[in-house]
């Protein structure tokens, strides 16, 4: 049986008389005034009201304050409501969220950071149905003073002992393994989670934004799924560019060898950490964030990885695939003139180097890489009804390259163009 509260409204005579308009003050009358009924579901105070299908509305609005809420209420009318409420503000719906993690998700910031100041510490780390927290749904929304607020109700002032605050607390795995770096909707969320992540002694400590979801995905990997692409433009400037170290006129180069020798040794491990375990990560099927641009055509996201200077382009997935080919076979099949967009991000993977090996791996090496079936880059450029790939590749390729079938690119083109001409 579902509960409905009845609110008792004032003889709306008497109130006429007084010629009382505010809806505030009307709702704050009719807690204990009167006789006449009103209900909350027919009653909308305030405005912004949010539709809901009957499904959505079974599982989300559980009780009065849901109600309130999702009927577009004022954050003066919710105070007033929860006020003369004995439902607790930390009550959850069907879907596990209270009225703070559901605030997030329908974007009512201001409402969401008022409702903040209703919960405990101890009530921050609260995970719904998917495992969602505060922070985790605040990354996603795009709400990086929420964030900092939430983090600060936990954060122990003690410079000395921080065994009481774990930012990490706040933000636990949801039940795909994902933390909100893996959902941070831009730049700007990033580098609050950053500020957070390190501001405490830490269970991930520096490495927060190398952790890895069930399918072993970084932060990376989801941002280019998602086309979060200013998440992709701050991870490259972090991770990519070059450090003060290395840059002429440093107090690196104005250091004895000796000494510059050791810290450069150092800079070399911080940099093959990045290396090794971010730009170049493999998800559960070998992917780099580089083949799942590929595989999406998001050029821009190609662009902005290749430009990166640790990224290795003869990574291959679980197919023997590197980006290349990855992204050739992505391409329409049909369509004879792809967008100067398209082709500048195809240039990008040719020509790109791997930083540390670009003495020792030329563009061959990249254009005849063979995958399962054997096929190189320029045994799927024929296939394509554009000759502008097959027609560039073919001055790095080895034209006699067959595949696991014994078929050469040159045969594949050919037949590809003849079959065109038929058309």
């Amino acid at each position: 049986m579902s509960y409905k509260k009845k609110y008792i409204l004032p003889n709306v005579i008497s109130l006429a008389a007084f010629n009382i308009k505010n809806p505030l003050i009307i709702f704050l009358l009719a807690i204990g005034c009167g006789q006449t009924q009103v209900d909350l579901e027919d009653h909308n105070i305030g405005s912004g009201s949010i539709q809901l299908s009957p499904e959505d509305r079974a599982e989300i609005v559980t009780n009065e304050l849901f109600k309130a809420l999702i009927g577009g209420y004022s954050i003066e009318q919710m105070d007033a409501l929860i006020s003369a409420s004995r439902i607790s503000v930390r009550s959850a719906n069907k879907r596990r969220d209270t009225l703070l993690g559901t605030a997030i998700q329908f974007k009512k910031e201001e409402m969401a950071l008022a409702l903040l100041d209703k919960y405990a510490c101890e009530d921050l780390s609260h995970q719904n149905n998917k495992g969602e927290s505060y922070i985790y749904l605040s990354a996603k929304y795009g709400y990086e003073q929420l964030i900092h607020r939430i983090a600060d109700k936990c954060f122990e002032e003690d410079p000395i002992d921080f065994s009481d605050y774990e930012f990490s607390d706040l933000d636990p795995e949801t039940k795909e393994g994902n933390v909100a770096i893996h959902v941070a909707l831009d730049s700007a969320v990033i580098e609050a989670l950053d500020y957070e992540y390190t501001r405490g002694i830490l269970e991930r400590s520096w490495f927060a934004f190398h952790t890895l979801n069930k399918n072993e995905e970084s932060f990376l990997h989801k941002a280019v799924q998602d086309n979060r692409i200013n998440v992709v433009e701050w991870a490259v400037h972090t991770y990519c560019d070059k450090g003060e170290w290395e840059k002429s006129g440093s107090w690196w180069f104005q250091q004895p060898v000796a000494s510059v020798a050791q810290h450069l040794r150092h800079g070399i491990q911080l940099y093959t950490i990045n290396f090794e375990q971010l730009v170049n990560y493999e998800d559960i099927k070998d992917n780099t964030a580089l083949h799942v641009a590929a595989r999406f055509t998001n050029t821009r996201a190609i662009r902005l990885l290749s430009g990166c200077r640790w990224v290795d382009f003869l990574v291959e997935n679980e197919d023997e695939n590197i980006a290349l080919q990855v992204f050739l076979s992505s391409l329409d099949e049909t369509r004879r003139d792809h967008s100067q967009e398209v082709k500048e991000a195809f240039l990008a993977l040719v020509h790109g180097e791997t930083y540390l090996a670009k003495w020792f791996i030329n563009i061959s090496d990249t254009v005849d890489h063979q995958n399962k079936e054997g096929d190189s880059s320029l045994h799927i450029s024929a296939r394509l009804a554009d000759p502008y790939f097959y027609n560039y590749l073919k001055q790095y390729a080895d034209i006699r390259l067959r595949n696991n079938s014994g078929i050469s690119g040159e045969e594949i083109f050919s037949t590809t163009q003849e079959n065109i001409k038929g058309l």
